[in-house]
């Protein structure tokens, strides 16, 4: 995936990507908010789940170049977590943009940085998982979407995504593929096919399965595009078993069973068991054992065991082997039949030629192979710390005779039935023990399917097929392993050759120099045969006894050279078991390790597992006694509701009952008085008679009528309000039901919320106090090497000088205090002295004034409302006027910033009066202040707030006590003159000579007007006393200069200016303005 990604066509095609997205040629739509609007962020994680898990994990990973920690490649939730998290979010962009004081806000520009990044991550990784896909880079190439997933083609996800989310964007797949990232992958119903093998009779009759299993053993994948999907008609059966069938006629496999009958596409359809499997049993002989073992590599592992094997056989005069038989070489050819292929028959010289080590001959297939210790020993070559030799049986119903009587011993008869079923037993025990030992060393190697079952091999004859099938497995991963044990071997074999050479050696001088000893003697012997006879026999002695000597020379120098080989031996033997224990130790500790981690996860999963069952048992007893409360609420209104019904409807039916009679006893009346009117009228005019009757007749029909529409009518009303009542109803129970949906959604993300911030506040400060304590920890040792050392220095000296110096100075105070205590003491400073003394006892840490100025400055940055806004004024008016560290902290604060946006914002009520007045107050402290100064003016429109705050209060210019807008103006200019007294400032500031002119012709104008209204109460004041009256002109002074903070306790310093024309007329001095 990595070589993939990082291929030259794909980094050019990101880099255009990347050109197209910065140049904003493809670009997010702004009405669509990808991580604000969780309706569009849930549609994009929809989307991008479509994808198979394992798909997706590769894009992620190979996209973002690094692991993603999840539980299996399964795991969607961790997916999603991932997407949420690093694609729609990017913590870096969100560091950037966040706001410096205000936390969740961000700068200008987050939004669209975000909706870069986005978009560049999701069209790579949509476009790589089509590429990665169409180069098949799983080998068996799973679906690249979900089975139930909306999208079933790239080019469809994409469409979708340009439709809802770009902007100006058409075929956006089309667009990509001229930057060349294209995307062409659709995924067909094949792809989607489950090729799982549940019942071979059943499943093979389609012949898809088929021909999927000769795609991957031939790894051409045109086959399945030959394939009639879905196989429904026999026909359609027949042609895709025909292609699998015409794949093996082409790769030279007779498709005949073992009793040379035909296998055709027809016996596969009609479900021939017998067929099938030897259909079955051709391909896994094709492909898993003639094409799955590397002839060469066997041929030469064959050649390299025979080798070593006569090279042992060389040695073996040499070494006694306890507890072994002779070894005897056998050339002559195996008794299997010769129908097997050539890669069969290497498969049983190989076999031959590792069980030459342990003096076993393997003739066939079968039997050969039921007791497992064939299989055993070749395990045991390779690897013996899988198979330990001392672990296999020896003993199995293959190693004792059986006699014609059936009974089984070892090379013994057994005298009884008992006996004998019990030594049966034994031996079908350690067969079973042998392959439970294969079954265990198989599974640590690895690679090799579990074929064979001890009641499938034991006491029977095992089935050749499975046999070789397994044999092959073994052989080829044997084989690939056989790097760690083939370092051993060589070293045996050289080992082997360099003895074996250095025995030939120490043979042939050994028979050299008898030959050389033996004619010496020879011709010494004839030549004093005749001359000294006499002393034949004490020259035959002497030279008998040398040669003993010189035999038993020979036996301690072999002795020697024994102890010397036994030595190296074990030198090497030590060597190669510390090794392979080092690695069983190592094993253990990866194992170990691993088990820690999984009942780690394990535990940890189960802790975060009970307490959400905790909140979620928490949260159902809150929502059930809830429901309950609004559900015995809801039947209490019902139950009032049907007594009101009943209780009316029971009315009516009294009313129509009374109405009954009324009518009943009406009519009779009504009919009694017809009867004795009739008989009176009609002795009078049988014509008026008959008239007055149709008259009542047809009043009584019409009243009848009329009662019938009235029912009916308040029938139809009673249904319509029923029926509005019952909408009106669960309306209101709609919405009881959303605000209690939205009130428990809003509790648990803030629940959750207070949790996260709780435990990233911890996490900082544990990391804070950490990093503190180690700089703290080196600081104080380099403080203290360094201290120790000036300390001893100046130690004495010090010592000498403060004891002589307290000694003077504490006299030197005790006179003092005496002296000035005696001479003037009083009542009253004793009272203050103690008040004082008070007063420091009582004073709290929150009182005093940086810790006030924090909070206030807190305050007035964080609140809004008036009243909090007005009290963080007040207390910072009162730090800066008592301390000028207060007034740095405002400085380096936003809190001067803070309160200009604040004067811009108020209007002339009385709450934003007193604002403005504490405001300014505020800003006249911090400006008095010389190093100050510079931050109250370099405010952006600071000058310009301060000139519409003067023509804003102008009308109100007057004494501070009696109007807060007289205050207010005063106080401005001030502000303004002190901001104005530099040069350089006054310079920049010079357009605005206009504006203070007309504020100075205003003012001085009301204060002629004031005056003369003045003088005019003076004058009849005066008229009315007898006293003379002088008018005070305000004198033009400027006194700027004379302006020092309130801490500064000098005599020169100016009062606070009371009189609007005076504070106007300092400003127009300061900035050098002429008046007229």
């Amino acid at each position: 995936a990595c070589r993939l990604f990082t291929s030259e066509t794909m980094v050019k095609a990101i880099k255009k990507l990347e050109v197209e997205i910065e140049t904003r040629r493809l670009l997010v739509r702004r009405d669509r908010h990808l991580w604000k609007d969780v309706g569009e962020r849930q549609k994009v994680l929809n989307w991008l789940l479509s994808y198979n898990p394992l798909w997706l994990r590769i894009g992620l990973e190979t996209v973002y170049g690094e692991l993603i920690a999840l539980e299996s490649n399964s795991d969607v939730m961790g997916l999603a977590i991932f997407i949420l998290n690093r694609l729609l979010w990017n913590p870096d962009i969100a560091a950037e943009y966040r706001h410096p004081t205000v936390p969740h806000l961000y700068r200008e520009g987050h939004e669209e940085a975000l909706s870069k990044f986005t978009l560049k991550k999701l069209l790579l990784l949509v476009c790589f998982l089509d590429c990665a896909k169409r180069s098949r880079m799983i080998d068996h190439d799973p679906c690249l979407f979900c089975k139930d997933a909306e999208f079933k083609a790239s080019k469809d996800l994409l469409l979708a995504f340009s439709r809802d989310f770009l902007s100006g964007e058409g075929d956006l797949s089309r667009h990509l593929g001229f930057l060349g990232l294209p995307v062409s992958h659709i995924q067909t119903p094949l792809d989607e096919f489950d090729f799982a093998v549940t019942n071979l009779a059943v499943d093979l009759q389609c012949g898809i399965r088929l021909v999927r299993t000769m795609e991957l053993l031939m790894k051409n994948w045109n086959l399945s595009k030959q394939l009639r999907v879905p196989a429904i008609s026999r026909l359609q059966k027949m042609h895709n078993v025909d292609i699998a069938l015409n794949v093996l006629k082409e790769q030279g496999i007779h498709l005949k069973d073992e009793s040379g009958a035909s296998i055709d596409s027809r016996d596969i359809v009609d479900r021939h068991r017998e067929r099938t499997l030897a259909l079955l049993w051709k391909i896994v002989f094709a492909f898993q054992v003639d094409v799955f073992l590397n002839v060469e590599q066997l041929k030469e592992e064959i050649e390299f065991l025979k080798n070593a094997h006569k090279r042992k056989t060389q040695l073996g005069p040499l070494k006694t082997f306890p507890n072994c038989c002779r070894i005897q070489e056998d050339n002559s050819s195996n008794s299997s039949p010769q129908s097997y292929s050539e890669n069969v028959k290497l498969l049983m010289a190989w076999v031959n030629a590792v069980c030459q080590f342990y003096n076993i001959k393997v003739e066939n297939f079968t039997v050969c192979f039921s007791d497992g210790r064939v299989l055993c020993h070749l395990i045991h070559h390779y690897h013996p710390c899988y198979m330990p030799l001392e672990a296999v049986c020896q003993r199995t119903t293959q190693t004792v005779e059986c006699s014609r009587t059936h009974t089984v011993g070892l090379n013994s008869s057994s005298s009884s039935s008992s006996e004998s079923d019990t030594s049966l037993n034994e031996l079908l025990d350690n067969e079973r023990r042998n392959f439970q030992l294969i079954n265990a060393a198989v599974s640590d190697l690895g690679g090799i399917p579990a074929m064979i079952h001890h009641s499938d091999m034991s006491n029977t004859i095992p089935d050749e097929k499975v046999v070789i099938t397994y044999l092959s497995f073994l052989c080829s991963r044997l084989l690939d392993l056989r790097q760690e044990t083939r370092a051993a071997q060589l070293i045996q074999s050289a080992w082997r050759n360099y003895r074996l050479k250095r025995e030939l050696k120490l043979s042939q001088e050994r028979d050299r120099a008898a030959r050389v000893i033996q004619k010496s003697a020879i011709d010494f012997l004839s030549r004093q045969r005749i001359l000294k006879r006499v002393n034949a026999a004490i020259f035959i002695q002497k030279h008998w006894r040398r040669y003993l000597a010189r035999m038993i020379f020979l036996n301690l120098k072999k002795t020697k050279l024994e102890e010397a080989r036994s030595k190296s031996a074990t030198v090497i033997q030590k060597y190669f078991r510390a090794y392979f224990m080092k690695k069983n130790q190592r094993a253990i500790y990866l194992k170990t390790k691993a088990a820690v981690l999984v009942l780690q996860s394990a535990y940890r999963g189960m802790a975060v597992r009970k307490q959400l069952n905790k909140l979620n048992k928490a949260a159902t007893t809150i929502q059930a006694a809830f429901k309950s409360y609004l559900a015995k609420k809801d039947y209490k209104r019902l139950r009032s509701a049907a007594i009101v019904v009943q209780r009316h409807y029971r009315a009516i039916v009294h009313a129509k009952c009374q109405k009954q009679k009324y009518l009943s006893l009406k009519k009779a009346t009504v009919k009694m008085q017809a009867v004795y009117r009739g008989v009176r009228v009609r002795r009078q005019a049988m014509r008026m008679a008959a008239i007055i009757i149709q008259r009542q007749y047809r009043a009584f029909c019409l009243g009848k009528v009329q009662r019938k529409k009235y029912l009916e009518l308040k029938k139809s009303v009673v249904i319509l309000q029923a029926a509005y009542r019952g909408m009106k109803t669960r309306c209101f129970l709609k919405k009881r039901h959303e605000a209690a949906l939205t009130i428990q959604r809003n509790y648990r993300m803030y629940r959750q919320y207070c949790h996260y911030r709780k435990v990233q506040w911890a996490t900082q400060l544990i990391q804070k106090r950490y990093r503190a304590n180690n700089l703290k920890k080196i600081a104080v040792q380099h403080y203290s090497s360094l201290k120790k050392a000036a300390t001893c220095i100046q130690k004495a000296f010090r010592d000498m000088q403060a004891k002589k110096q307290h000694r003077e100075m504490h006299c030197a105070a005790l006179w003092r205090g005496y002296s000035w205590r005696k001479n003037n003491d009083t009542a009253k400073t004793k009272a203050l002295r103690r008040s004082l003394e008070k007063a420091n006892e009582k004073s709290r840490e929150e009182n005093k004034l940086c810790n006030r100025t924090a909070i206030a400055i807190e305050y007035l940055l964080k609140y809004k409302h008036l009243s909090y806004i007005l009290a963080a004024l007040k207390h910072l008016e009162v730090a800066t006027r008592l301390s000028p560290l207060c007034c740095e902290n405002m400085a380096q604060s936003r809190a001067i910033f803070t309160i200009f946006v604040l004067i811009r914002s108020c209007n002339r009520s009385v709450p934003c009066m007193d604002v403005i007045r504490y405001s300014v107050q505020v800003l006249l402290n911090v400006s008095k202040y010389e190093r100050t100064t510079q931050a109250v003016y370099e405010v952006e429109n600071s000058i310009d707030t301060l000139l519409d705050l003067l023509q804003m209060y102008k009308g109100k210019a007057g004494d501070k006590i009696s109007e807060k807008g007289g205050s207010i103006f005063t106080k401005t200019c001030c502000l303004l003159a002190i901001l104005s007294k530099d040069s350089k400032r006054a310079l920049v500031r010079l357009k605005s000579v206009t504006c203070i002119q007309s504020l100075y012709k205003f003012t001085a104008r009301k204060h002629k007007m004031d005056a003369e209204r003045t003088l005019v109460k003076q004058k009849t004041n005066t008229f009315l006393s007898g006293t003379s009256f002088v008018p005070v002109t305000p004198l033009r002074i400027k006194t700027v200069s004379r302006i020092k903070p309130d801490w500064v306790l000098r005599k020169d310093n100016m009062q606070e200016i009371v009189d609007p024309l005076q504070a106007i007329l300092m400003v127009m001095d300061t900035l050098g303005i002429a008046c007229y």
